[in-house]
């Protein structure tokens, strides 16, 4: 049998490029995934940095509602009132999280939450430490592209009231 050549009018286009598009694929393939897989993990990055915000926000909201009057000095105002009411309103606006999250955030009793005082301002910090470390979605490491996504070491939501 003789063998067609590129010009004869027999032979389609589509025989001689049978392997292309597998090519083309394999070449595509790996910037199109990084790009999704990016976005996708940045957008949930971002998510958890505003729900961190938003319940720190929530915290400090939640000092203002203790009276102080309850209390025998503004130590055992503090300590007693404000922290505790702060540190619960945290965990009741990230119960949605999943507990292995929930747990890294807030830590045993809620010890996590950092509550501060000083010269009549509250300070709230939610924050999720070491996220490298303990990632919830997991990095990529992709030739040519390294680790996706690069994002901060810490994720942090804070909030200041005046007491």
């Amino acid at each position: 049998m003789p063998i067609a050549s590129p010009t004869d009018p027999g032979t389609s286009l589509r025989g001689r490029q049978s392997g292309s598009t597998a090519i083309e694929y394999a070449l595509l393939f790996l910037p199109f995934f990084a790009l999704f897989y990016a976005i996708v993990s940045y957008g949930f990055v971002f998510m958890l940095m505003q729900t961190f915000s938003s319940a720190a926000e929530g915290g400090a909201r939640a000092a203002l509602a203790v009276d102080p009057t309850a209390y025998s000095d503004s130590d055992d105002y503090i300590n007693n009132g404000v922290t505790v009411q702060v540190r619960q309103q945290v965990a009741r606006q990230l119960d949605w999280l999943p507990p292995a999250v929930k747990s890294h955030v807030l830590g045993e009793g809620n010890q996590q939450v950092a509550v501060s005082y000083d010269a009549n301002v509250l300070t709230v910090v939610v924050g999720y430490q070491d996220y490298t470390a303990n990632p919830v979605v997991p990095f990529l490491n992709l030739p040519f592209i390294g680790a996706v996504p690069k994002v901060p070491a810490r994720l942090v939501g804070t909030a200041t009231a005046r007491l």
